[in-house]
């Protein structure tokens, strides 16, 4: 009698990728992990990126707008060729929680075949790089000045008697958002590092 033959190792997950150039439209793919690397196609080129090349892994979340849920992205660069970005939204930046499964499912998978295979050389990151980060925390100072300014332009009328509480409310818990909203992106973008053991859900797709 025959043996059965051994169960695969590889598992296949249906994402929207890029290279890190700029795109209107992410190309969506299927991407097929194995203990040797990470095999996909994009713009008409296929192949397997192995794991023995990975030289970088950064997580980080994504800003969708002060209405939209966090997304995800996941970048792996390579000894050579452009990095491979995996996202967790849909091929037009909306929202889509069944692709939010599938990432996160993605990258814990991911992480677990790199400890597992002893991938000791690839530098796990989160956050930002440092200068856009840096930018990023400027753009929230001016941000502040001006609508720090404005809220306390709201609450001179309201303490002078020139309009009620009811009547200042609103625009003040507008701003208070407005305000929650930047400090809270400045925060989950904060480039740092991880230990791929333990992974940062902070940056998860919400």
């Amino acid at each position: 009698m025959q043996a059965a033959p051994a169960p695969s190792d590889e598992m296949r997950y249906q994402l929207c990728v890029g290279d890190g150039t700029a795109r209107l439209k992410l190309a969506e793919t299927e991407l097929t992990l194995s203990d040797e690397g990470i095999a996909y196609a994009l713009d008409g080129r296929s192949g397997l990126r192995r794991f023995a090349d990975l030289r970088g892994m950064r997580l980080q979340a994504v800003n969708g707008g002060p209405r939209a849920p966090w997304e995800a992205l996941a970048e792996l660069t390579f000894a050579a060729g452009r990095p491979l970005c995996v996202h967790s939204n849909g091929p037009w930046g909306k929202d889509d929680p069944q692709r939010d499964k599938a990432f996160i499912a993605f990258v814990e998978d991911l992480h677990r075949r790199l400890v597992t295979g002893g991938h000791d050389h690839v530098a796990f990151r989160r956050g930002i790089p440092e200068g856009r980060h840096n930018f990023l925390i400027g753009v929230a100072l001016v941000a502040g000045v001006v609508f720090g300014g404005a809220g306390l332009m709201v609450l001179y009328i309201w303490l002078s008697g020139k309009a009620r509480f009811l009547e200042v409310a609103g625009p003040l818990g507008g701003l208070g958002g407005f305000g929650f909203w930047i400090w809270n992106s400045v925060a989950r973008s904060a480039p740092g590092t991880y230990d791929p053991r333990h992974l940062p859900r902070d940056v998860f797709p919400e």
